[in-house]
C-alpha cells in the first residue's frame, strides 16, 4: 500500500509540474486526469493495470458505504456518585444503581451521552447541557426509601389522587420540573404532610393556586399557604370553586427589578 501511494504521487506530480493553476478546481481536474491515466497503464512485471485487477480481484468484495458518517467522540473518566450519576459539564446522567463507585468511561459527542463499565454499555442518554439538572431513566432503578424512587412517587401519587386530582396533577409537575427523582419525591412528600397543619381544602386550594402562577415545589406551596393566596380557590359554601378570572399575578424575584425601581432611579437623579 505504501508503495503504491508513493508511485502515484510520483505520476501525479511528474504530470503536472510546470503546469500554473487558476484555482483549487483546476488543480483537483489535472490530478485527477492524472489518476485516470495512471489506473490504466500496466503494473511493473503484470498484465494488468490497477483498474483491472480492481475490477476482476477487489470490486466484489467492497460493501456498501455506512448510511451515517463517521462521527468523532470525546473520552472522560468518572467513578460513579452514591446517587447512582455521573457528570458531564455540570448536567448529572443516571447510571443502574448497581455500579455505584465503579469506574465507568464516558464517551460522548453532541447529540449522545454513552456511559461504559469496562468494556459493557451500561447506560445511554440523550445529550443535554442544561447544567444543575438530571437525565434519568426508570429502568435503572434508583435507590429511594422503600425501593427504586419512581415505586416512592408512585406511591405518593396514589395518596394525592385519594386527595383530589389537582394535587395529584401539580405533584406531577413537581416531579417533572425537578427531573432530579430524590428531590422530587421529599418535595412532593412534603407537600402532602401539609394537609395535616391546613386541612384538606386548603392544600387542594393551594395546588391550584400555584399550579395557576406556574410555582412548583414544597417551598412555594408553602408560602400560597402561609400568604392565605389559596382563598380564592376555595369552595363557597354550596362546594363550587371560583377562580378569580384575572390573570396570574407576575412572579415576584429578587432579581426581578420592576417599573418602580426605574422611577426610583430616575427621580434620585
Amino acid at each position: 500500500m505504501e508503495n503504491a501511494v508513493k508511485l502515484l504521487y510520483r505520476s501525479v506530480y511528474l504530470d503536472i509540474e510546470g503546469m500554473t493553476f487558476a484555482s483549487l478546481d483546476e488543480l483537483n481536474t489535472a490530478i485527477h486526469i492524472s489518476l485516470l491515466d495512471f489506473n490504466e497503464k500496466a503494473m511493473a512485471g503484470r498484465e494488468m493495470s490497477h483498474k483491472e485487477m480492481f475490477l476482476h480481484s477487489e470490486k466484489d468484495y467492497l460493501r456498501p458505504l455506512p448510511r451515517n458518517r463517521y462521527v468523532m467522540k470525546e473520552r472522560k473518566l468518572m467513578t460513579v456518585g452514591r446517587n447512582s450519576y455521573v457528570s458531564l459539564f455540570r448536567h448529572h446522567y443516571s447510571v443502574p444503581k448497581e455500579y455505584v463507585g465503579r469506574r465507568v468511561t464516558i464517551l460522548y459527542d453532541a447529540d449522545t451521552v454513552e456511559i461504559y463499565c469496562g468494556m459493557n454499555l451500561v447506560a445511554t442518554h440523550d445529550r443535554c447541557d442544561i447544567p444543575y439538572t438530571y437525565s434519568w431513566k426508570k429502568e435503572h432503578n434508583l435507590p429511594g426509601h422503600y425501593g427504586p424512587y419512581d415505586k416512592d412517587l408512585e406511591e405518593l401519587f396514589r395518596c394525592a389522587s385519594e386527595i383530589d386530582n389537582i394535587v395529584l396533577n401539580y405533584l406531577r409537575e413537581v416531579e417533572h420540573v425537578m427531573q432530579y427523582p430524590p428531590k422530587a419525591f421529599r418535595s412532593c412528600r412534603g407537600i402532602l404532610a401539609l394537609e395535616k397543619k391546613y386541612g384538606r381544602d386548603r392544600l387542594v386550594a393551594a395546588c391550584a393556586c400555584a399550579d395557576q402562577k406556574l410555582q412548583y415545589g414544597y417551598q412555594a406551596l408553602r408560602e400560597v399557604l402561609e400568604l392565605g393566596e389559596d382563598a380564592d380557590f376555595l369552595p363557597d359554601e354550596d362546594g363550587k370553586v371560583q377562580p378569580p378570572a384575572t390573570s396570574p399575578a407576575p412572579l415576584s424575584h429578587k432579581n426581578i427589578r420592576g417599573r418602580e425601581y426605574y422611577r426610583k432611579d430616575k427621580q434620585e437623579q
